[in-house]
């Protein structure tokens, strides 16, 4: 393999964890910004309220999007796998 092969899969690794990343990234964000709001009106000080709802709205979504996620994992790593033996 060539170093602008071994750039390119690089390039392709970081974006495909972006990717899978993003909707649990988005999820944890939105999430952690209502609580926010919603301590700041009621003025509720408790910190662990937060990181609970954030932490369950994870893994929640990490639950539905599991499938996704790993049949994306799984054709890049053939598509890896692929390139670097050389099929």
């Amino acid at each position: 393999m060539s170093p602008d092969e071994v750039m390119m899969m690089a390039r392709n690794a970081i974006i495909m964890v972006f990717y899978l990343s993003m909707p649990l990234i988005v999820v944890a964000t939105v999430v952690g910004l209502i609580v926010a709001v919603l301590q700041t009106l009621i003025q509720l000080q408790e910190q662990t309220l937060a990181f609970a709802a954030k932490l369950a709205a994870v893994v929640m979504m990490l639950s539905l999007t599991v499938g996704w996620m790993s049949s994306h994992l799984l054709s890049f790593l053939k598509q890896a796998l692929g390139r670097i033996i050389g099929i």
